[in-house]
């Protein structure tokens, strides 16, 4: 019974406490916190999703099975039963005939229902340009330019395909999932699946890549995945978007982790705003509970009683925090349609649940901790009119550190990552403290003379500097994260974009033999292009790692089996390519010819190479074993000839090789490549210029994605501000009334708050400066893999920017205290 009473008494003492708005900031502050966290993940939950279709449109699939057999029945029948929709391609190079003409191309037989993601375009005879989902009638084929013109053909004539005629229907001027075979650079032929038998192309022993398409519900197909996984024949992979372009694979992970850090900036923004509203809370029911204690409860159940209360308000504060960040990504969706674009997927059911838990997260983290203080307050101080703080020991720091790591690895989705950004943020917080604590030290100290208002302003901050280290360091955390998403993020998406430069290489040549090299050299010097750089490569398997035998069986990750069954193209150079960084270990000196190997660092990762390890490679029956002396972080989305193991030069040059190169071929050069293998036959040109495309399509769509959730975050950071600076509104409701009775006027009063909040708004924002410029140099370089730099405007920026944000935050809010009555503010406060 008397827990039940107390536990009345509690809901009674919530409500009270509400309707005289007691817990009105508190509330406030925490549904502000869940909605800035709901709303970036209701919005980064759609976003992604919407992402994934796109990228998956590059598949024309949400998952494909490829081998080079058919897949079987069973297959099929497991992936309709799970509600899939399917559909085939097969794919084999073969000749063309036409007009007495003969054309290598790559035929792509496609069954009905293709593509399942993604539109093709074809082109008519008259000129238009047709899209949508649909396969090439029977008896009919499509074929993209560069076959049409060599073959000299016109929509409406025919084509031999084998032992088959087909008429062309159409130009084939776009196909999903060409952009995703890198070798997708012999001239291109589409026909119904239905005429593949007639052809009599497809024999025992023919190399047809057979590809399963599949899609439907995410949870379907990862169901059906992890059917599928353990059951697929040797030979045989799965891919998916990420697994078939390491270019997409790389913008998909540099999104990822500009969200991941947008939603870690929102969490920490949420902290300080809660923290600060329950020290408010705490500061004004230090003589209440010392009330409750001289009327018979004890310090257990007093702490009881006030946990129930500041729970009750989670649960509330959660609910409407959730409600409320619902409707604001709604909001956002409607004004970010026209950069994202329409009908974006529903978000999940996880958002829903991760703002009540959220709040009570942060209520539990943060407020209930301090509140242990409660059961040490003895009855005597019923008589002190002050918070008087009480140790509360280690537990306190551990907790709240362990909220916010938890909220943090929820939101980023990697834990690792959640405790560097972590790490570097309490770091930051501490050094804000110790420059905030040491600038206010001096200013006590020099023999300035301001006018009245700034030297009451000065005397305000001197007399609490506990008071005034706490707003800087809430303000410094909200400006630097302002800061950083917005002049950093701008550098940031720059630099991103960068990578992937308008000049990027865009065609391949392979099977460069060692006594052509010259030869290609003056063949682009004749036609007018820069001499490409010709690196050698040499197929190698990987046969051991330490003396011991790789066995691709061994490895439970299909990447790292598929990794271990196949060859690998090794290279030589003494310089570190360029896009390359060395991120454990060091680049050999110059001239170096000891044996030793450098390892791309995500294939370590893979198969659990580390550095010092030693690799062995069997080339063409002679084995070459060194140690792993570095691991480099490669820019894949560079479109430059990357290798995964290099080793020095002059060590493997004893072997037979061959060489590549990647170059920049402009459309004045278009018949470049022709002339080239017409030179020299054994070249194959590889025209990566429609991957390059789609990537880029791709970067695009998701800088402009980040834009709009930096946006979100943006208006989040605000709000938190405002309500850093609502914490300390009874201590100036305390000061301005004491000295509107000592005689100031309202004028003295009004240049007291606006200098206060103006030098308040400048120390913040100049900290603030110095962590976003620290934080976008560390960020865009460990994080994202781009170059270092840096943004030295940030410190007058950001002193500026404070100065602004602080007294545009503060003083609406300030300015209805001018007008209380002195000795009603004496009374209440």
């Amino acid at each position: 019974m008397r827990r039940l009473a107390r536990w009345a008494f509690a809901l009674r003492l919530a409500r009270r406490e509400w309707l005289s708005g007691e817990l009105s900031l508190l509330t406030l502050a925490l549904a502000v916190a869940v909605a800035a966290m709901t709303s970036v993940a209701f919005f980064s939950d759609r976003i992604e999703r919407a992402l994934t279709q796109q990228a998956s449109q590059l598949l024309a699939a949400d998952l494909v099975l490829n081998g080079d057999m058919p897949a079987s029945e069973a297959f099929r029948a497991e992936a309709r039963r799970r509600g899939l929709r399917l559909a085939e391609t097969a794919t084999f190079p073969s000749m063309a005939f036409a007009r007495g003409q003969a054309v290598l191309a790559s035929y792509k037989a496609v069954s009905a229902g293709y593509p399942l993601r993604g539109e093709v375009q074809v082109r008519d005879g008259q000129g238009q340009v047709h899209a949508g989902r649909w396969a090439p009638a029977p008896g009919t084929a499509w074929m993209d330019d560069r076959l049409a013109r060599r073959l000299g053909l016109r929509v409406g004539e025919t084509v031999e395909v084998g032992g088959r005629t087909l008429r062309l229907a159409g130009i084939l001027q776009r196909e999903p999932d060409g952009a995703m075979d890198l070798y997708n650079f012999v001239p291109r032929l589409v026909f119904n699946q239905a005429d593949l038998a007639a052809t009599g192309l497809v024999q025992t022993g023919s190399r047809v890549r057979w590809r399963l398409l599949v899609a439907g519900s995410p949870d379907a197909v990862a169901g059906y995945r992890a059917w599928l996984a353990p059951r697929l024949p040797r030979a045989a992979r799965l891919e998916d978007v990420e697994e078939a372009r390491p270019e997409v694979r790389t913008a998909l992970e540099r999104a990822r982790r500009f969200l991941g850090l947008t939603a870690m900036l929102t969490v920490a923004l949420s902290a300080a705003a809660v923290a600060m509203a329950v020290r408010r809370y705490l500061a004004r029911h230090w003589q209440p509970v010392a009330v409750l204690r001289c009327l018979g409860l004890t310090g257990r159940e007093v702490w009881q009683v006030f946990a129930t209360v500041l729970l009750t308000v989670a649960g509330v504060a959660g609910v409407l925090g959730t409600v409320a960040g619902y409707g604001v990504q709604l909001a956002l969706t409607r004004m970010a349609a026209a950069w994202v674009g329409d009908g974006l997927p529903s978000a999940s059911w996880l958002p829903w649940l991760m703002g009540p838990a959220s709040a009570i997260l942060l209520l539990a983290g943060l407020a209930l901790p301090p509140l242990t203080a409660l059961r040490r307050v003895p009855p005597v101080a019923v008589l002190r009119n002050e918070f008087v703080p009480t140790r509360q020991g280690v537990l306190v720091p551990l907790l709240a550190l362990a909220t916010l790591l938890g909220l943090s690895a929820w939101q980023v989705g990697d834990v690792t990552l959640a405790g560097w950004l972590l790490g570097a943020l309490f770091g930051f917080l501490a050094g804000v403290a110790a420059l905030a604590a040491g600038v206010l030290g001096v200013l006590r100290r020099l023999p300035l003379r301001p006018g009245p208002g700034g030297r009451f302003a000065l005397a305000g901050l001197a007399r609490r500097p506990w008071l005034a280290i706490i707003q800087t360091v809430a303000l410094s955390v909200g400006l630097m994260a302002l800061l950083t998403l917005t002049v950093v993020r701008s550098d940031l998406i720059a630099t991103w974009q960068k990578s992937l430069p308008a000049d990027a290489p865009n065609t391949f040549v392979i099977n460069i033999q060692p006594d052509q090299r010259e030869g290609v050299r003056q063949h682009f010097r004749a036609a007018g292009l820069p001499e490409p750089d010709l690196s050698p490569m040499i197929r190698a398997r990987l046969v051991a790692i330490n003396g011991k035998t790789v066995r691709p069986a061994a490895y439970t990750d299909d990447r790292a089996r598929r990794l271990a069954e196949r060859e690998f193209n090794l290279s030589w150079r003494a310089t570190l390519p360029a896009g390359n960084r060395v991120s454990r270990g060091a680049w050999w000196s110059a001239g170096s010819r000891v044996p030793q190997f450098s390892v791309e660092k995500g294939l370590a990762d893979t198969l659990g190479i580390r550095l010092g390890d030693t690799l062995g490679f069997d080339i063409a029956g002679t084995l070459y074993r060194a140690q792993v002396t570095s691991l480099r972080e490669v820019a894949w989305d560079s479109f430059r000839v990357n290798f995964f193991v290099i080793a020095p030069a002059g060590w493997l040059e004893g072997e037979a090789a061959s060489w590549i190169t990647s170059f920049r071929l402009p459309p004045r050069a278009s018949g470049f490549g022709d002339g080239l293998v017409a030179a020299f036959p054994n070249l194959t040109v590889i025209d990566v210029t429609a991957i390059l495309q789609e990537v880029r399509a791709v970067v695009d769509r998701l800088s402009r994605a980040i834009e709009t959730m930096f946006a979100l975050a943006l208006a989040a950071g605000i709000l938190v501000l405002w309500a850093a600076l609502a914490a300390t509104r009874d201590e100036r409701l305390s000061d301005l009334a004491l000295m509107r009775a000592l005689g100031a006027t309202r004028a003295q009063l009004r240049r007291t708050l606006l200098a206060e909040l103006a030098g308040v708004g400048a120390l913040a924002g100049l900290l603030a400066g110095l962590g976003a410029l620290a934080i976008g140099a560390v960020a865009g370089q460990q994080l994202f893999n781009l170059p270092l730099s840096a943004n030295l405007w940030l410190l007058p920026l950001g002193a500026g920017t404070g100065i602004v944000v602080v007294i545009a935050a503060g003083w609406p809010m300030l300015r209805r205290l001018l007008r209380a009555s002195p000795l009603d503010v004496l009374r209440n406060v």
